[in-house]
């Protein structure tokens, strides 16, 4: 089917059987925006009956809970088994993420120390062979700067693969450093709909989308539809959960079109995915701000171990920082850089910053 088709084979379908898509499209011909406020405020209905099969983590609030039929599930597992392909195929891999009981040997949790994760990845190199690594980004850096530091060789590790965060390519160059051997690859995903992309293994800048099974549109702050090269809002419509559709549904995270120049998967693609509007900070204009020549600012300083950057109000900031000793003007000289101005930071020094309970860490939350 093409594009259009499965887009109104699921509209049509969500109208005839869901009793909350009934009422939602009444009189409608083309659907409206789908928020996370009407989806919370719905849930039960959307769900018409079937059972939970996901929630979101409920970090930005009370979680969304998804049903997928087992066809859908098993269309989960085909598209990532898919990915794996482009990447060349399977290999023996080790998972450190937020353990969740299930995956036996080959998962350790994100939160072990960075000295007992790399012991760990070491065992498993020398007991099962395990040359591949699933992690979040974050973790991977701070794997990767131990590494480094210590000097430690991770040749063996034949890929490396981040999910669950944003990542960009400066994290990708130090972590390239540490895992000399491994290629360095990266989804997108959500807990609502799986993978919504997969980073081109030809052509790392972009992700292609998985339009065979989604309808992604990236839309600006007037509900149009954005051009190439600009960031939008992710608005996605799964055509294949016919439990409880989303149609429409935005995402709370930002992107960019792009036209992947391989040639050699013909899916569209993203020469951007930034991540969620809520780690965009914003100026004192009202326009967003994206957080990464910011991150790098502060991440270079010297004895910078952890960093936060909550924005509380338009020009007022909490700055969160695991570090050995206090950098504050070096780093409202950065916010100044940034921004144009400088805004009133509060510091705050910590021990440890903690991750949240589904194993991510947000180097930025914006508030307002």
């Amino acid at each position: 089917m093409s594009e259009d088709e499965n887009f109104d084979r699921i509209v049509a379908l969500a109208r005839a059987t869901n009793p909350f898509y009934a009422e939602w499209l009444e009189g409608r011909e083309c659907p409206p925006l789908l928020t996370r406020r009407v989806v919370l405020e719905n849930n039960d209905r959307i769900l018409n009956g079937h059972p939970v099969t996901g929630r979101t983590s409920g970090s930005l609030g009370i979680p969304v809970r998804i049903s997928m039929s087992p066809r859908r599930l098993a269309l989960l597992r085909s598209i990532s088994w898919r990915y794996v392909q482009w990447l060349g195929g399977p290999l023996i891999r080790s998972h450190i993420m937020a353990s969740r009981g299930r995956n036996g040997d080959f998962e350790l949790n994100v939160n072990s120390p960075i000295d007992q994760q790399i012991e760990w990845l070491i065992q498993r190199y020398e007991k099962a062979k395990a040359v591949a690594l699933v992690t979040h980004p974050t973790n991977a850096f701070m794997l990767a700067r131990a590494i480094l530091e210590c000097k430690i060789d991770m040749g063996f590790l034949q890929r490396v693969g981040v999910i669950g965060e944003n990542f960009d390519f400066h994290q990708r160059a130090y972590i390239q450093s540490a895992f000399p051997n491994a290629f360095i690859w990266s989804t997108y995903s959500s807990i609502e709909t799986g993978m919504i992309s997969g980073q081109c293994p030809y052509e790392p800048a972009f992700h292609h989308i998985m339009a065979d099974c989604l309808r992604v549109e990236i839309l600006d702050d007037d509900d149009r539809e954005c051009p190439e090269g600009e960031i939008g809002r992710v608005v996605i419509t799964d055509y294949h959960n016919e439990w409880a559709p989303l149609i429409r549904y935005e995402l709370g995270d930002l992107a960019v079109r792009g036209s992947c120049p391989c040639g050699r998967i013909p899916f569209p693609a993203f020469s951007s995915v930034i991540g969620k509007v809520r780690g965009a900070l914003k100026h004192r204009s009202g326009q967003r701000v994206i957080f990464v020549d910011l991150s790098i600012a502060l991440r270079d300083l010297p004895g910078m171990k952890q960093y936060q950057v909550v924005q509380e109000e338009l020009e007022r900031f909490t700055v969160r920082l695991v570090m050995d000793e206090r950098r504050e003007e070096e780093i409202a000289a950065a916010f100044e850089a940034h921004f144009g101005y400088r805004p009133q930071l509060t510091f705050e020094y910590h021990d440890f910053l903690p991750r949240e309970p589904s194993g991510k860490y947000h180097h930025s939350i914006c508030r307002v």
